[in-house]
């Protein structure tokens, strides 16, 4: 089954399998799929996925020209989203085979070491930090970031509406039949064929003053506090958001967090029960391991339409204009983080409103991460990408 994963602030389609293209019927709508030069990757329920990217493409499409005519083996990690992958391209085109997606990174590290070292691989495609756990005398290429003049190949088809009848006329001239002669006739035939409608897609983003104002009204309220517990982190994020903290506990939505560490000389067993005696009936859902308690209330993270206008921003620019507008700020520190997600990480002392107050006066951005540990605020912006949804079921997303 294919998988949905971000790649630079983009969705797209990973474990794809490429087939040779095939004709089809000319009265026939084309299939719904992935196509590349000769190949195509097939997907007859993927409607939902029309005009998604395919993860293999955009990696393709952040490497030089000049290792096209190479056997390439593309392989790309990124730990929040639980992601390892792995694909070869031959002479710019995909194998005729599935696109790999691992479990884990060991399961991941060794499929890697066996195809370098297996004689059909011409050079290794991946990001820095898996080339230096890999030992291979293949040429090795880092991947950038894609192009602002990246196309990449994306999910095509049309959706089948009911069929409708249409008439169509047809003159026969005819000679007798049985002793009758039909001459200049006119005859009406009825006949179905599909109406085709190419799926509307809506460009949207998280509406970030709403979702900002409903995570720090999640923490004004108050949280249900059980002896012995110590609050060690907290936060806000959406699913999408692939917030670390997240990772062993997703949401079905977005959620306010914390999660507490049990402090020495308290019974484990005696705290535990009593953290979930004070939460019940209350609406925050605790999550209890051996010394530690996780804490989640539902948010408001709705999303909007994006409104056409403003520039862009680049990834260097975001973080320029972070470093200023934080300047001044306790313990600041700005990085870029490696990863799929392009993210200007912003790390100071203060609160989450402090935090969120001035990441507001930078625009065409977005929240990727929110988060408090101890004394210091975790703040990853991105710059603003839209994601592409059927207007269909944007319509249908409560408010």
């Amino acid at each position: 089954m294919v998988r949905v994963v971000t790649y630079h602030g983009q969705e797209a389609v990973a474990r794809l399998r490429w087939e040779r293209k095939g004709s089809h019927p000319f009265w026939k709508p084309a299939p719904i799929a992935a196509n590349w030069a000769d190949r195509t990757a097939l997907l007859p329920d993927g409607e939902d996925l029309i005009g998604t990217a395919s993860l293999l493409s955009l990696l393709a499409g952040s490497l030089p020209e000049n290792i096209v005519d190479d056997t390439v083996l593309l392989i790309f990690a990124d730990t929040s989203q639980d992601l390892y992958f792995a694909a070869v391209i031959v002479r710019g085109k995909p194998k005729l085979a599935e696109e790999f997606l691992f479990d884990d990174r060991k399961s991941f590290l060794d499929y890697v070491t066996r195809e370098c070292d297996s004689g059909r691989i011409d050079r290794l495609a991946t990001t820095s930090d898996i080339a230096d756990e890999l030992n291979t005398d293949l040429k090795v290429t880092l991947f950038e970031a894609p192009p602002d003049s990246s196309n990449p190949v994306r999910i095509e088809g049309k959706s089948r509406k009911e069929p409708s009848h249409h008439l169509l006329r047809v003159g026969v001239a005819g000679s007798g039949v049985v002793g009758a002669t039909v001459f200049g006739t006119m005859l009406w035939l009825s006949f179905s064929t599909p109406n085709q409608a190419v799926v509307p897609k809506v460009a949207v983003i998280l509406d970030r003053t709403a979702f900002e104002h409903s995570c720090l009204e999640a923490f004004a309220e108050g949280w249900p506090r059980a002896p012995g517990w110590d609050i060690v982190k907290e936060g806000c994020a959406t699913p999408e958001m692939n917030d670390p903290a997240l990772v062993r506990t997703p949401p079905p939505s977005a959620v306010a967090y914390r999660e507490y560490k049990l402090r020495g000389g308290y019974n484990p067993e005696i705290a535990r029960r009593a953290a979930e005696a004070v939460h019940e009936n209350t609406a925050v859902d605790l999550h209890v391991g051996d010394n530690r308690l996780f804490a989640t209330k539902v948010i408001e993270a709705p999303l909007m339409e994006m409104v056409p206008g403003g520039e862009a921003i680049s990834t260097a620019e975001l973080r320029d204009a972070a470093a200023e507008v934080f300047l001044g700020s306790a313990r600041l520190r700005v990085t870029v983080p490696s990863g799929a997600e392009t993210r200007v990480r912003i790390e100071m002392q203060g609160s989450l409103e402090d935090a969120l107050s001035m990441a507001a006066r930078l625009p065409m951005t977005g929240i990727a991460r929110i988060s408090r540990i101890g004394e210091i605020i975790t703040l990853d912006l991105s710059p603003l990408t839209p994601r592409y949804m059927p207007r269909s079921t944007f319509e249908k997303e409560p408010i």
